[in-house]
């Protein structure tokens, strides 16, 4: 390193008045507050683990912001709210999770997201975050600050990669953003996460200004970052903290132009060093890491612990005026060439346990974190296309219904019997008989979380099985006294029998004088009459349709006993046929019971 005695610091200030009312870009939240989760429809667990299988990590690590990427492999980017707004994370037993989005890209389907923990569990596997989503009315509760808290020793945790020549947000809640200099606006890059600052190491160089103070590290220091050097350049610096040249300065960089890695301590203007060498690696992302507490000083790179030594002196309290990243305070130094992510400082030690968790985690190949891939659902709804079928038939309608909360089917038009189950997918729907060509109407009604949609499905039902036609036969007078058969004439007989319905139920009444009867295969037989006068017959036939009934009447004559007789008999009385029969006239097994309330007797009539 050459170190020059002196000289002047010009340095930019990009703040805007911005900065002066919010100076980390993240005003500070409140704290997660308990959320009904129920109201967010989708929802999987994040699945951490620090075993031998997993981040290898033995020691239980506190308050640790977890990284969680999500990609189109593990996550349904369509059905979340914009910019992840309504994204959630809590612990199993639902106690609601701080977290940043730092980065939400549902185009190329890519997210970045910062999960504190109070705790990751060393050496084990199956530690469970849950994370939520889907509900349109959720706020944005994204909160670097929450996350990254200077309760837990942050000082700083800047995000690169913001484009243009815009500053560099801190998510700790009061700490310096990276203010960029001499940017030309090309130097956002693809970062190891989310995005990066791609620094071109020319003579004037650009670099970023991290303003003043840093004056808290006297009881612990830490800083890791993601760096991937494409130049060997000369003394190139990725820190350097302090007063100008050779005054309290605390430094990371290049050791000349090796692979050297170098830690620099100034107390006052004594200059401690520890360097180790073959280190850096050009042209790929390497996880660095320094800490030091009192004198005792340790450096890391990829998780691993690479120096463990003392140094003379500790660090200085003092404000420091002049801090960087990639660029150093001595003026014949070169600029860091290459890219920078993820550049963090704390005021505490970071645990062996810590560092190495953070690369585990951080890393392109990550062994931590596992996303566990939702159920894809999309909301959607369907009945099957309007169809035709022919009367006393079946039907089975299926439902399509995707996400939806609740879901059930009616009848809107038509004749139809009643729904027993309503809410299945799968609606067996018996046809009823129609007297004529008749459309019934099904409607599907489904309930997403957005909305109630509908679809209708027409069923027109053909008719197809014959209904009776028939007449009685005109008698106009009896005796009453010998036996005569009554058969109606069923025009359509031939029909019915050869259709599926073939079965005719009979329901015989008379009104009048009572009449002794017996069945017929095809009709009645009017045996004998108690009396004279006018008698009513009338006769309902039906084969599981519609009930065709017609009525005649005829006269009863006979002799003056008779006529007396009939004059004795209440008219309008019904007597009914003979339960105990078939149509054949046969003797039945029990009763034969009335198809229809207030019909006196069922015959049918057999399927030949």
């Amino acid at each position: 390193m050459v170190i020059s005695p002196s000289r002047t610091v010009l340095r930019p200030v990009l703040l805007t008045a911005f900065y002066l009312f919010c100076p980390n870009l993240f005003c500070a939240k409140p704290a997660a507050a308990a959320e009904d989760y129920a109201a967010w429809p989708n929802a999987t667990d994040v699945i951490l683990n620090t075993s031998a299988t997993g981040a290898g990590v033995a020691g239980t690590v506190a308050n640790f912001p977890v990284l969680v990427r999500l990609t189109s492999a593990n996550f349904p980017f369509s059905q979340a709210g914009g910019k992840g707004r309504d994204i959630r994370f809590s612990k199993q037993d639902r106690t609601p999770l701080d977290y940043e989005i730092e980065r939400w890209d549902s185009t190329r389907a890519q997210a970045e997201i910062w999960v504190r923990l109070d705790e990751v569990r060393g050496n084990a596997a199956g530690q469970i975050v849950r994370m939520y989503w889907g509900n349109p009315s959720a706020a944005d509760s994204s909160d670097a600050a929450a996350v990254f808290r200077g309760a837990d020793g942050y000082v700083a945790a800047w995000h690169l990669g913001v484009p243009g020549t815009a500053a560099r947000p801190n998510a700790v809640a009061g700490g310096n953003p990276a203010a960029p200099n001499s940017y030309d606006g090309d130097e956002n890059s693809a970062g190891l996460i989310a995005g990066a600052d791609s620094l071109d190491g020319t003579a004037t160089g650009d670099f970023l200004d991290i303003g003043d103070g840093y004056t808290e590290f006297t009881a612990g220091f830490t800083y890791s970052a993601w760096v991937y050097p494409t130049a060997m350049k000369r003394w190139s610096h990725v820190l350097d903290l302090g007063n100008g040249t050779g005054n309290d300065n605390i430094i990371v960089n290049r050791v000349d132009t090796t692979a050297a890695m170098g830690f620099h301590n100034w107390t006052g203007t004594n200059s401690y060093a520890k360097e180790v060498p073959n280190q850096w690696a050009l042209n790929q992302w390497q996880f660095i890491t320094v800490t030091m507490t009192g004198k005792n000083v340790r450096m890391y790179k990829n998780g691993a612990q690479i120096l463990a030594d003392t140094l003379p002196g500790a660090m200085t309290g003092v404000n420091r005026t002049t801090n960087y990243l990639g660029k150093s305070n001595w003026a014949a130094d070169d600029f860091f060439q290459g890219k920078l992510d993820e550049p963090v400082l704390a005021k505490t030690v970071r645990s062996a346990d810590w560092i190495k968790l953070s690369y585990q985690n951080q890393r392109a190949a990550q062994t931590l974190v596992t996303v566990v891939k939702p159920v894809q659902c999309a909301a959607r709804i369907s009945v099957p296309p309007d169809t035709t079928v022919p009367e006393g038939g079946s039907l089975t309608l299926n439902a399509g219904v995707e996400c939806a909360a609740g879901f059930s089917w009616s009848v809107i038009s038509g004749p139809a019997p009643r729904i027993l189950d309503p809410e299945t997918k799968s609606l067996a729907v018996a046809i009823p008989r129609v007297a004529a060509d008749t459309v019934i109407v099904y409607r599907l009604t489904a309930e997403f979380s957005d909305s109630t949609r509908t679809r209708d499905v027409r069923v027109r039902i053909k008719e197809s099985i014959p209904d009776p036609i028939f007449t009685l036969p005109a008698i106009p007078s009896w005796s009453g006294k010998e036996a005569i058969a009554y058969r109606p004439a069923i025009s359509n007989l031939a029909a019915i029998k050869a259709s599926r319905d073939s079965a005719l139920h009979w329901t015989w009444s008379f009104a009048g004088p009572a009449v002794d009867t017996s069945w017929l295969e095809d009709g009645m037989t009017l045996k004998s009459a108690e009396g004279a006068g006018a008698l009513q017959i009338g006769l309902c036939l039906d084969n599981g349709g519609p009930i065709v009934c017609r009525n005649a009447a005829l006269t009863i004559t006979g002799s003056a006993a008779s006529m007396l007789q009939a004059q004795s008999t209440p008219q309008g009385q019904i007597t009914k046929t003979d339960p105990g029969r078939d149509a054949l006239g046969r003797a039945a097994d029990g009763p034969i019971t009335p198809r229809k309330a207030g019909r006196p007797g069922i015959a049918r009539y057999p399927r030949k």
